[in-house]
């Protein structure tokens, strides 16, 4: 009985540990994070620029399979925009099976000249969808810009102008917006917010304009591109096999030393990304996993940080001396996120989500190990009708050597 009671205090004892030293990991997040966010600008709020000598050809490729309940305002909107320069919008109709291809057909016709459908019939061997779908509309694409999206996105009319004049006005050659994501429940909510918040902290988006710093990011909402560096890099053939198309192309695009920037697009554009919570975690099972190149050690060691920074603290607010006190102090710097946030971005996040940020925490762990598990287990991932081999998928990925080469 003794050996059990003192297995359960040394138990007691170490967890305590964990969680003190989770806090303190968790300050420094959110310490740096709190530097690093003054750099990424909320793009609504930037004071309008002069007007550039002439506005360059931008070309929208908008990749859609199965999306007839969003397309038709996705399309319209970017259709809307006020921008001067010559605009085409390309989209690609991936193999839809419901009214998709019928929807585009008849935004083609009231818009003939600006709009041009594109017909997916069949998937060639070592691609994606989306990303065969994306390089095909490239491929069409007339402009010195091009910008991707999605199907599910829409623009405010002013969006692109506002976005292509930051990008020349800064001397960037990718220019990224994360959107402001719209969500119906309260639950769904706090996940997307714990996922942003972690994203962020991790992925540290506003070293993504140094040319020294590893740091990359892309956002499939809104990935604006040069159309030489976007050729440079190999086009979308470069990461044909890619659930995580969009970090990737930042990635490769950083490689070739190319400039990368990025603004909050709230306010210019929004999605609704998922319309329930089980929803959202079915999506994330195609790309949580292979944005770890389908590494179980990586997935096991951000589960095990996740838990020990973000929810193992909650158990521990009301311990006494020293961690409790940094149990507490967690807490209190999640809330001051979430607050800041909510006034910087004016994205309406009321400040009491962080009260919930523990629980969007282990949506998020199940989430990552769902993916895992998922992909593991059935041999590959299968998206929207089409399975992707495990095999092929992971000889897209670099090997471990490279993949650690890659962040020096």
């Amino acid at each position: 009985m003794s050996i059990l009671v003192d297995y359960k205090h040394s138990l007691m004892k170490t967890s305590k540990i964990f969680a003190a030293l989770g806090s303190l990991v968790w300050l420094v997040l959110c310490f740096q994070w709190f530097r690093g966010t003054r750099n990424i600008p909320v793009l609504e709020d930037l004071p309008s620029q002069g007007r550039p000598d002439r506005d360059p050809a931008l070309s929208v490729i908008l990749a859609a399979r199965d999306e007839e309940r969003s397309i038709n305002e996705s399309v319209t909107s970017i259709l809307a925009q006020d921008y001067l320069g010559p605009l085409e919008v390309i989209t690609v109709n991936d193999r839809s099976t419901d009214r998709t291809g019928g929807i585009l057909d008849e935004l083609a016709t009231r818009h003939s000249g600006r709009l041009r459908v594109s017909n997916v019939d069949s998937l060639p061997a070592g691609w994606l969808g989306k990303t065969h779908a994306l390089y095909a509309g490239a491929g069409e694409a007339k402009g010195e810009w091009l910008l991707f999206t999605d199907a599910d996105v829409v623009f405010s009319p002013d969006c692109v102008a506002r976005a292509v004049r930051y990008a020349i006005d800064n001397g960037l050659d990718h220019l990224t917006l994360p959107p402001e994501i719209l969500c119906k429940s309260v639950l769904l909510r706090s996940f997307v917010a714990a996922f942003t918040v972690v994203f962020e902290m991790t992925q540290s988006p506003w070293r993504a304009r140094d040319p020294e710093a590893r740091e990359h990011v892309g956002v499939g909402a809104f990935n604006l591109i040069r159309k030489e560096a976007y050729e440079q890099i190999g086009t979308h053939r470069a990461i044909s096999m890619r659930p995580d198309d969009d970090m990737k192309l930042a990635k490769l695009l950083k490689g070739h030393g190319f400039k990368q920037g990025a603004a909050y697009g709230v306010g210019l554009i929004s999605v609704e990304w998922h319309q329930s919570l089980p929803e959202a975690v079915r999506g994330l099972s195609k790309s949580m996993f292979p944005g770890v190149n389908y590494r179980i050690d990586t997935t096991a060691f951000s589960v095990l940080a996740l838990f020990l920074t973000n929810v193992l603290p909650a158990f521990y607010l009301f311990s006494p001396k020293t961690t409790g006190t940094l149990c507490r102090i967690n807490i209190l710097s999640t809330i001051l996120v979430y607050a800041h946030r909510g006034r910087h971005l004016g994205e309406g996040l009321p400040w009491w989500y962080a009260l919930l940020h523990p629980i969007g925490i282990c949506v998020f762990i199940y989430a990552m190990l769902r993916s895992a598990t998922t992909i593991i287990v059935n041999g590959g991932v299968e998206w929207r009708g089409t399975r992707y081999p495990l095999q092929e998928l992971r000889a897209s990925a670099p090997a471990p050597q490279q993949a650690h080469a890659a962040t020096k």
